[in-house]
């Protein structure tokens, strides 16, 4: 049987995959590896978000979608720019009562993808989180049991199975499999809780150089669904290996969020119809030379 090729545009992806009102989850941790310019075609299709799941620490990936309007509930232990500050459209949103924070910590977003990769029907959870005050919290995600083999009590989770995960990988093949080429954070968990998979890449490698590296493949092809070929698609974010983030972006969007966070839309996410544009519109190739850590690749 002939394997299926499964390079799409980042506009053909969202439009098969994101639904109006799914679950979302979205890959990437802190300024690292965020899916961006898959966010940013959500935003032009003004694509719902139901509920949307982040790493451990969501960052300009979480807050521009809030800050479009976009999303209605959020489960995450942080959204935030590192150093830089709070990220300013979640807190905003939160404040206002516009967007339904599902308060949860770490081990929250990453047991709870566990149990949904796993398709197990909830998850306990190691002891200590009867010292802190979350679960008070958040009295819908979190339940108490008892161990069935020593008695003591125990915290548990539901399993979560996002409706559709955008990731970033550094590579892949057309047929979907993929390397991780820097930290792999919960990305992959996130690929094998959710329905389908829409895989973000720097760039697409002939199948042979998955085949000469198959040691190092990550990400196998059946659980891929999409991969859309955007080189420098992370930014403002990093891609490991690849470019660091752009610090000074980040500052100009914290500033417009504070000031007009349409008219950054406008410029820099409406305004461009794909990634190609948008990369002309923050500096082209100068811009990748100076944050690059190789080539610029186009």
């Amino acid at each position: 049987m002939a394997r299926t090729e499964k390079v799409l545009s980042a506009k053909e992806a969202v439009e098969r995959f994101v639904k109006d009102g799914c679950f979302v989850a979205i890959g990437g941790m802190h300024m690292h590896n965020n899916t961006m310019a898959l966010i940013r075609e959500v935003i032009r299709q003004n694509v719902g978000v139901g509920r949307l799941i982040t790493s451990p620490s969501g960052s300009v990936n979480a807050d521009m979608l809030i800050g479009a309007g976009l999303v209605d509930e959020l489960y995450c232990a942080y959204v935030g720019m590192e150093h830089l500050g709070l990220a300013p459209n979640f807190r905003k949103f939160a404040e206002s009562g516009k967007l339904k924070v599902r308060e949860c910590d770490e081990a929250f977003v990453t047991y709870t993808l566990r149990a949904g990769a796993s398709s197990m029907p909830f998850i306990p959870l190691p002891k200590g989180l009867e010292a802190t005050s979350v679960p008070s919290m958040n009295e819908d995600d979190y339940r108490w049991t008892s161990d069935p083999f020593g008695g003591e009590k125990v915290a548990c989770l539901p399993a979560l199975q996002p409706d559709v995960a955008l990731v970033h990988c550094q590579k892949a093949d057309q047929y979907g499999n993929a390397i991780f080429e820097g930290s792999k954070f919960n990305d992959f968990l996130m690929i094998k809780a959710s329905d389908k998979v829409i895989l973000q890449v720097e760039e697409v490698v002939p199948h042979e150089y998955m085949l000469e590296n198959a040691m190092r493949v990550d990400v196998p092809a059946f659980v891929v669904d999409a991969v859309v070929n955007t080189p420098f698609g992370c930014h403002p974010t990093a891609s490991h290996k690849y470019y660091r983030y752009d610090e000074d972006h980040i500052k100009e969007y914290l500033g417009a969020c504070k000031e007009d966070f349409d008219a950054y839309l406008d410029r820099y996410v409406r305004g461009p119809k794909d990634n190609e544009e948008y990369l002309e519109m923050i500096g082209g190739r100068e811009k990748a030379k100076e944050l690059m850590e190789g080539g610029v690749p186009w």
